[in-house]
């Protein structure tokens, strides 16, 4: 029988080898560490400037036309002719419809000879009762019987000369309805197919023509804006489509909406073009403050920790925060004064929230 004898120093080697294979196997799985990498958030910034920051007063409003009739004949009968049709454009003093006179006439030709028989009348009486006052005043050697106004009244009354003069000036001014005029230049606006020969009856409602060289906005405005207000300021008119064009206040109104807590004012607004039509609903813009300061910067860089205001600042590669207190904030721009800033600085724009001081950074310009 053999024995194997196992010296010390052979052991100490096996575990020295052990170790070793081991330390390098662990060496070669285990990743870099994960600080050795540096990460830099991409923020957008945007450059500063020294303009003035403008308050507008925004509001909608609809288009009226300054002038507008509606067409009624004042007289019933049958159309004889007319130009009432939708979009027709008119010039003052065009006849927009004509009706069919013979009957009208006729009533004036009555009314006219009724009148100049009690004109007769009446002239005739007049001298009887003239001549007789003037042989009662020889007579009797008085004044008594002179014939006076008032006499000349009721003896047009017990002729019918005065009623005959009511209905023959009636009938001239039925003859003059026959036809309808157009006050002023427009546009005819109607919904009706009328054909000549129609019937129509009197106060009907045919249409309108509307006076579109100038027109008006009203607009509502807040109460708390309203005092902002002041007759004459420009006032710029936006429609849907992009049109633009410049309006004045025409007046503002005295009365508050008490449901609504609105004030209306009204802007006049010149049309030559006729790019703005009744009913058409716009938009008002009045530039009503005016403020100026150190630096203007868009309204996204101000940003809030631990209840005060700051913005961050590039510096190189790096952003330091500085805290601001604005002296002007709107909805678009805010204006700073701070010393630490200047016009032309670049402000954190977007994905700037979680920022901290002098934090790298990777820089995007806003478009």
């Amino acid at each position: 029988m053999f024995t194997t004898i196992i010296k010390p120093t052979s052991i100490l080697l096996l575990v020295l080898f052990a170790v070793a294979c081991t330390s390098e196997e662990t060496s070669t799985d285990r990743p870099e560490r994960e600080g050795s990498v540096e990460i830099r958030p991409d923020v957008v910034f945007v450059k500063t400037d020294g303009e003035p920051l403008y308050r507008y007063l925004e509001s909608s409003g609809v288009v009226e036309p300054v002038r507008d009739l509606t067409i009624q004949p004042r007289i019933s009968g049958f159309l004889e002719w007319h130009q009432i049709a939708d979009g027709r454009r008119v010039q003052q003093g065009d006849t927009l419809l004509r009706i069919i006179q013979d009957e009208w006439r006729l009533r004036y030709l009555e009314a006219e000879n009724a009148y100049l028989r009690a004109s007769q009348e009446y002239r005739i009486e007049r001298e009887l009762r003239e001549r007789d006052g003037r042989t009662s005043r020889q007579s009797s050697d008085s004044e008594s019987g002179e014939f006076t106004e008032r006499d000349a009244r009721i003896l047009q009354q017990q002729t019918g000369y005065l009623q005959a003069q009511i209905a023959f000036d009636r009938a001239k001014l039925d003859l003059t309805y026959t036809s309808v005029i157009a006050p002023f230049s427009g546009v005819i606006h109607t919904n009706l197919n009328l054909s000549d020969g129609a019937y129509i009856n009197a106060g009907h409602d045919l249409g309108k023509l509307l006076d579109h060289r100038s027109v008006r906005v009203r607009l509502d405005v807040l109460e708390s804006e309203l005092a902002r207000v002041r007759e004459g300021m420009d006032v710029e008119i936006t429609t849907a489509t992009g049109y633009k064009t410049t309006g004045r206040v025409r007046t503002i109104s005295p009365m508050i909406n008490r449901d609504r807590k609105t004030g209306q004012i009204v802007v006049d607004v010149v049309n030559r073009e006729g790019n703005l039509r009744t009913g058409m609903t716009v938009n008002g813009r009045i530039l009503t403050e005016t403020h100026s300061g150190r630096l203007r910067a868009p309204r996204s860089v101000l940003l809030e920790r631990d209840g005060r205001q700051l913005v961050f600042k590039l510096s190189g590669e790096m952003v330091e925060w500085v805290y601001v207190e604005p002296a002007i904030i709107t909805p678009e721009y805010i204006i700073l004064n701070e010393e630490a800033l200047q016009a032309g600085d670049t402000l954190a724009y977007d994905r700037h929230f979680a920022l901290s001081h002098q934090q790298r950074i990777n820089t995007r310009m806003r478009n």
